[in-house]
C-alpha cells in the first residue's frame, strides 16, 4: 500500500491527484470507509480540501475545528476511541453522532516540523487504536505533507520565474536601468537614442 501511495505521489500532475492518493491509501491502510484532509486557509481556519463519504451538513457543522494552531510543533496525533466517552462539547459530539461516527484520529500534518493541516479518519464502532495503525498514519501524513510542500514550491518557482520573465519590448522586473541596457530594452529609434543624456 504504502508503495502504491508513494508511486502515485510522484506521478501526481496536481494537488487534486495527490489528495486522492492520499485518501485512498488512508482507506486501504487504516481500513475507514471515510476520511477527510483539511488544510489551514490564508486566515489560519482548517477547512476541507478533500473528503470521502462525509456529508455536507456534517462539513460545515465541524469546519473550522482543529486542536492546533497554524505553524505549531512537535503536533502529536490524536485517537478518539469511542466519542460518547470522549472529552468533547456536547454541541460537537451530537453532531458526530448525528454523522454515524462513533470514533475518529486527527492526524497532524506537517512541513518543516510545522502544522499546515490534519488529516482524519472515522469509524462508525468504537475501537482501540493499534500501534501499528499508528505508526502507518503518521508515515501517510509525512508523505502527504512532504508531497505538499513540494508542490508549493514548484508553484512559487514559477510565479518567480513568471514575475522575472522578460516583457516583450521593455524591461525585465530586476533589470538595471542604466545605460545603453536601458536604450537596447526600449527600442528607442536611433535619432532619438542619441540625444538621451549620457547620464541616463
Amino acid at each position: 500500500m504504502l508503495y502504491r501511495f508513494t508511486d502515485r505521489l510522484y506521478r501526481a500532475r496536481s494537488m487534486g491527484d495527490v489528495y486522492d492518493a492520499s485518501l485512498d491509501a488512508i482507506a486501504d491502510g487504516l481500513g475507514c470507509a471515510r476520511a477527510s484532509i483539511l488544510r489551514f486557509d490564508d486566515h489560519g481556519i482548517m477547512r476541507f480540501v478533500a473528503w470521502r463519504n462525509l456529508s455536507a451538513a456534517y462539513r460545515q457543522a465541524v469546519d473550522g475545528h482543529s486542536p492546533w494552531r497554524p505553524g505549531d510543533q512537535n503536533a502529536e496525533p490524536i485517537f478518539i476511541g469511542d466519542v460518547q466517552t470522549a472529552d468533547i462539547p456536547e454541541a460537537l459530539t451530537a453532531t458526530i453522532l448525528q454523522e454515524g461516527i462513533r470514533a475518529f484520529a486527527f492526524i497532524p500534518l506537517t512541513i518543516d516540523d510545522k502544522v499546515i493541516g490534519k488529516f482524519m479518519t472515522y469509524f462508525a464502532e468504537p475501537r482501540e487504536f493499534t500501534p501499528n495503525e499508528l505508526q502507518l498514519s503518521v508515515t501517510i501524513a509525512r508523505q502527504l505533507g512532504f508531497s505538499i510542500g513540494r508542490r508549493l514550491a514548484d508553484d512559487n518557482a514559477r510565479r518567480l520565474s513568471a514575475a522575472e520573465a522578460p516583457t516583450p519590448g521593455g524591461l525585465a522586473p530586476q533589470e538595471s536601468i542604466s545605460g545603453r541596457r536601458w536604450r537596447r530594452a526600449t527600442t528607442l529609434p536611433h535619432q532619438v537614442e542619441t540625444q538621451l543624456p549620457q547620464s541616463i
